[in-house]
């Protein structure tokens, strides 16, 4: 079985670099372009999906049902993306040049990000362990029995960056967040390809591609990343 871990196209406030977490915020031009032009190239390949799960979040399931070209997308809540409180709706690098704000450690050491977040205590703040889990819970609730069945070739996930890399980092079988951003955060509308198969009672993902754009250089060049 394959899965195909997909992140959302982009939305204004990915041009506008402000953090998202749980806030719903559409797709917008751009995004939806990214999305439409990634579905037809799929098509185009003959790539369909047997089964597509999402993020509740509207950038999320939007992005799947053109990715996909199916209005049959299942939503699940531990695809959501990471909460970040009230740092949702800030701008990016006047949290990250604030020398008196710990989101500055969240690209550059997720491990001192997640200790904060446990200090402060308060739930509108997700720390990185707990997305973790809700990622291992839905590999093991959600893909691992899929996976166990061979009877499904494959899966679409439409998530967002964090909780993405959270489930790469659990089929990894790491909790290590210092290696938390790997190779860095997927472009929006990029794709990982994982290759999964079950060996002596062990579900087994391979990571065969990273990263894989299939809308135009132009649409590419017109975004900036937002951390």
């Amino acid at each position: 079985m394959q899965i195909y871990l997909l992140r959302h196209g982009t939305t204004e406030w990915n041009s506008e670099h402000r953090i998202q977490g749980h806030t719903d915020i559409p797709l917008d031009s751009i995004g939806l372009k990214m999305a439409e032009e990634t579905g037809k190239a799929l098509h185009d390949m003959g790539i369909a999906f047997d089964l597509v799960y999402s993020s509740p979040l509207s950038r999320a399931t939007e992005t799947a049902r053109l990715v996909s070209r199916s209005e049959s997308i299942m939503t699940d809540n531990d695809l959501m993306e990471l909460s970040f409180g009230n740092f949702e709706g800030k701008i990016t690098t006047s949290m990250t040049d604030d020398p008196a704000s710990f989101f500055r450690y969240f690209k550059t050491d997720p491990v001192r990000y997640n200790e904060h977040i446990i200090k402060l205590g308060v739930s509108d703040y997700e720390s990185l362990d707990h997305l973790c889990e809700r990622a291992d819970h839905f590999l093991k609730e959600k893909m691992e029995p899929i996976v166990k069945d061979g009877s499904i070739s494959k899966v679409l996930i439409s998530g967002h960056g964090a909780i993405n890399r959270a489930l790469m980092l659990m089929m990894g079988r790491s909790r290590d967040l210092s290696s938390f951003w790997g190779s860095g955060l997927q472009p929006n509308c990029g794709i990982d390809v994982i290759s999964c198969s079950y060996d002596s009672g062990i579900v087994i993902y391979d990571i065969s591609q990273k990263s894989n754009i299939y809308y135009s250089s132009e649409l590419m060049d017109s975004v900036t990343p937002l951390l």
